[in-house]
């Protein structure tokens, strides 16, 4: 992710789109609605966008098709996904593209104690460590992002490698964050450098890792109306087990 300030894809090309279509998006509202003024959608975005929205703002966005394809669907459960297997197994690699977390803006807090109970250890671990071995392990979480239509706007992607040997988190591999899938009718705007960059230090019986972004959300016309802040935390432990937290907003 080089420089991740960017309009997905650029506002400049959504603007040509737009333009292209005759600036429908004047945005045409469902048939038989009141056609609602420029005010009335910029206002209803900005509440939408800093939480005090209402069912009439979003019936308002929901009745624009190109707009309630560009913005977020707040009311909808967080999309979590999560994978955790030791590194070398398929699906498991870092994307080139994705940004590496930069040693000298990482900041590392405390080693931590915390041991997996009793029932966690007595579960199996696929490629757990044995005693004395020593093995990586990747988890990557995704945080997916739907408009109003159901479309994908955004993942957001973090990704932290760890070594373990079956009683201690050794040490950090790579840690990495990752925006993909950006539609081009949503704008992005990207910080480019992480808001947080946390690792605990190692060895120690657990880790964490933490990573956080911010994100503004944009539209052609409107411009931007929404400032978001993904964020997702992994726990690990010395048997290879993990725990994750987070959220898309």
């Amino acid at each position: 992710m080089p420089s991740k300030k960017r309009y997905s894809k650029t506002l400049a090309a959504i603007g040509a789109i737009v333009a292209a279509t005759a600036l429908t998006v004047s945005l045409a509202p469902a048939a038989n609605a009141a056609t609602p003024t420029d005010a009335e959608i910029t206002a209803a975005l900005k509440r939408y966008g800093d939480g005090t929205w209402t069912q009439t703002d979003v019936n308002l966005i929901r009745s624009i098709p190109e707009l309630a394809a560009a913005v977020p669907d707040v009311t909808r459960p967080e999309e979590v996904t999560v994978t955790s297997a030791v590194v070398g197994d398929a699906g498991q690699v870092i994307p080139k593209d994705a940004e590496r977390s930069d040693p000298s803006q990482v900041q590392e807090t405390p080693a931590e104690t915390e041991v997996d109970s009793a029932a966690l250890r007595a579960s199996a671990v696929p490629s757990a460590a044995t005693a004395g071995s020593k093995k990586w392990r990747m988890t990557h979480i995704t945080h997916t992002h739907r408009s109003l239509t159901g479309a994908i706007i955004f993942k957001y992607h973090t990704y932290a490698e760890f070594q373990y040997d079956g009683s201690k988190v050794l040490k950090w591999g790579e840690r990495s964050d990752d925006f993909t899938d950006e539609d081009l009718v949503a704008g992005l705007n990207i910080q480019p450098k992480l808001i947080v960059d946390t690792k605990s230090r190692t060895p120690a019986s657990s880790g964490s890792s933490k990573m956080k972004r911010e994100v503004e959300l944009c539209v052609a016309h409107y411009g931007c109306y929404a400032t978001l802040h993904p964020w997702a935390q992994v726990k690990v432990y010395g048997t290879g087990k993990t725990a994750i937290g987070g959220s898309g907003v």
